[in-house]
């Protein structure tokens, strides 16, 4: 292809068409990316194919936030990234298996918060927590029971080997 007989403007625009079709490209696989950055955590849409998530993960290679990248794609090996890389069949799985964490590291906190404010009296006034926390021991009772009746159905994701992971060790 000679593209030396192009304008700039034609390049610029056929740039742009070329930029729009690697983004929009499907390799058929899904990717859940949870980015965290300042503070704020959120999951970006619009990653499907893993040139645009190579990209992703070079925008926010630790010093502008990180990237956990969760997929059922069985080559992500290449994939160089700061966070972590995980291989999980499903997004139903995924799903289940965030839910699972989130219930299972919220109980911990939940009781700590709820021991803290029962025995406020107990501790100087400086060291005491100043609102009452938004759990109830009923709602802390629900959550562990919901844990321990969780449907474990599920696969949980697994960590995706990459050539310099190895070379670590």
């Amino acid at each position: 292809m000679n593209i030396e007989q192009y304008t700039i403007e034609e390049l610029v625009e056929l740039k742009n068409k070329i930029s729009n079709a690697i983004y929009d490209y499907k390799d058929g696989y899904f990717y859940i990316c949870n980015v965290r950055s300042y503070g704020r955590n959120w999951n970006e849409k619009g990653v499907y194919n893993t040139h645009t998530l190579q990209e992703l993960c070079y925008e926010y290679y630790g010093d502008n936030g990180i990237v956990d990248v969760f997929s059922n794609n069985p080559d992500l090996s290449k994939i160089d990234n700061y966070g972590d890389v995980m291989f999980v069949p499903t997004e139903k799985d995924y799903d289940k298996w965030k839910e699972h964490e989130y219930l299972k590291n919220s109980i911990p906190r939940i009781e700590e918060e709820l021991v803290k404010w029962d025995n406020r009296d107990e501790v100087p006034f400086g060291s005491r927590p100043y609102f009452a926390p938004i759990y109830t021991h009923e709602d802390l009772d629900d959550y562990k029971k919901q844990l321990e009746e969780y449907d474990m159905t599920f696969v949980a994701p697994v960590r995706v080997n990459r050539v310099y992971d190895e070379e670590d060790c």
